[in-house]
């Protein structure tokens, strides 16, 4: 009697072929491109039903929310291609644990930036969010993150302070 009903699930669970049995439920087979793709179909959506708020137009004459609502048309349709070709793919592949360490750390940095600027100014704080961030690395090394420092501090004092004369606190105290 166990085999009977074994035999019935079975055969309810798949589909005869001439090359064998065929599952008829999907199966994920590439789980890091089934998830960027239902990321990309979801923004996509999101985008497209945004851009209807605004006036649409024609391709003759656009409106405000043409060229967003294609853009976000397109970005959901190759996010449901990608999902779908996640589900046939050859190789298969799951997606890992991911540590929540490094994201805590460089959201925190970013933060801590955002707090201290005024007090410690643009290069305290570019060095310390450098820093912090670097720690997320599982590649860290002190030589690679001050060299990075500097970069980034020479870079955003170019940019921000010289060119753009944006009056954003240098040093502690506002020097």
């Amino acid at each position: 009697m166990g085999d009977l009903e074994e035999d019935r699930h079975v055969q309810e669970e798949t589909h005869e072929s001439r090359s064998g049995r065929i599952p008829m439920s999907p199966r994920i087979r590439h789980q890091p491109n089934f998830f960027a793709g239902l990321l990309f179909a979801c923004f996509g959506a999101a985008f497209g039903l945004g851009a209807t708020r605004y006036e649409i137009g024609t391709a003759a004459e656009m409106g405000p929310g043409y060229f967003p609502l294609i853009l976000g048309g397109l970005l959901a349709l190759f996010g449901l291609i990608i999902v779908a070709r996640s589900i046939t793919a050859d190789d298969e592949e799951a997606v890992e644990r991911a540590s929540l360490r490094p994201f805590w750390l460089i959201i925190g940095s970013v933060v801590l930036f955002g707090v201290l600027l005024a007090p410690l100014g643009l290069i305290a704080c570019s060095l310390l969010l450098v820093l912090a961030s670097a720690f997320a690395s599982h590649e860290f090394g002190w030589r690679y993150a001050i060299s990075s420092a500097v970069i980034l501090i020479a870079f955003c004092y170019l940019i921000f302070i010289y060119v753009l004369g944006l009056p954003i606190p240098v040093w502690p105290g506002g020097l």
